[in-house]
């Protein structure tokens, strides 16, 4: 049987993917799957940046809102549901997209979950702040709750030790022990990705404008809301930068300005981390846009991909 051919359309956040791909689903017939690991948590939207309701009736999107903030998610479960998603809709004549600036969950549904090395970014950067909050022998019980073997055989003032058990068993989710076995890549796809690219003063001010938005939009309120049912610092979801900072706010430590001030350099951070591994671990064509509107991305993909499907 031919290959199902999927265009992957990634980058670092806030360089205009959602957008691009907004336009190529409705001009070429596509759905989308999006490829974040924050925008699957339901009542995170704006401090996500998730397509607008209307963007969603226009297009259908895929795997946003499936979890509850309290809940964690891995590349090994993205990769797995990503998939299947893909392989049914070619069952009703429907095509998919993918867009997202989650690199792993890309990876590990390409390579096979045993082919994974290094480390999810963003997860690797919650552990740490949630160890630097509740200390190296709370996060070794954690571990303990969730991989009792690898915690037997790791002294808990081994943080760095601990928080890669942690960050393995989050990402694949599963204990290492049981992810000996070989892992494959999928065979019945054909996956065409590109890295969008920005200069970085545009992408840094993009970024700048883009938290402004989203505090215009109502992230403090957006937060308060997840608060008021639960939602606290140890949730999956509420460590995700633009909303871990606004814990201090809450408890009086700083104020609202300087938090969206946190917020744009966290996220500039890690917009550059996320530059360096798509650079390091993705083998994909890499395009430089310059114009605001995507028009030579559009051209692109209609030369590349939506004529060769």
């Amino acid at each position: 049987m031919e290959k199902i051919v999927v265009p992957v359309i990634l980058g670092p956040t806030a360089v205009g993917k959602s957008s691009f791909v907004l336009r190529a689903a409705e001009a070429f017939g596509y759905e989308v799957v999006s490829c974040d690991s924050r925008q699957v948590y339901r009542r995170m939207d704006i401090g996500t940046a998730k397509p607008s309701p209307l963007e969603r009736e226009r297009v259908k999107h895929w795997m946003i809102d499936i979890l509850d903030p309290a809940e964690s998610y891995s590349a090994f479960a993205f990769a797995d549901e990503a998939l299947r998603i893909i392989r049914e809709a070619r069952e009703f004549g429907k095509k998919i997209l993918i867009c997202g600036g989650t690199g792993l969950y890309y990876y590990v549904m390409l390579e096979g979950a045993s082919r994974l090395d290094g480390a999810d970014l963003e997860l690797r950067e919650r552990l740490q702040e949630e160890a630097r909050v509740h200390g190296a022998a709370w996060m070794h019980e954690r571990l303990a709750g969730v991989d009792p073997e690898a915690a037997s055989k790791i002294h808990p003032n081994n943080l760095q030790r601990v928080l890669r058990a942690l960050d393995i068993f989050y990402r694949k989710g599963l204990p290492l022990s049981v992810l000996q076995k070989e892992g494959r890549q999928p065979d019945d796809v054909d996956f065409r990705a590109v890295v969008i690219n920005r200069p970085r003063d545009v992408l840094y001010d993009r970024i700048n404008k883009r938290v402004d938005a989203m505090v215009g939009a109502g992230l403090w309120e957006e937060f308060l809301s997840l608060r008021a049912v639960g939602y606290g610092e140890r949730s999956p979801g509420m460590v995700c930068v633009g909303y871990r900072e606004l814990f201090g706010v809450e408890r009086g430590e700083v104020s609202l300005d300087r938090a969206v001030e946190l917020i744009k350099q966290n996220t500039r951070h890690y917009a550059k981390r996320q530059m360096t591994w798509f650079r390091n671990k993705t083998k994909c064509e890499s395009i430089d846009v310059t114009d605001e509107n995507g028009d030579f991305l559009m051209d692109w993909f209609a030369q590349r991909i939506a004529t060769n499907t």
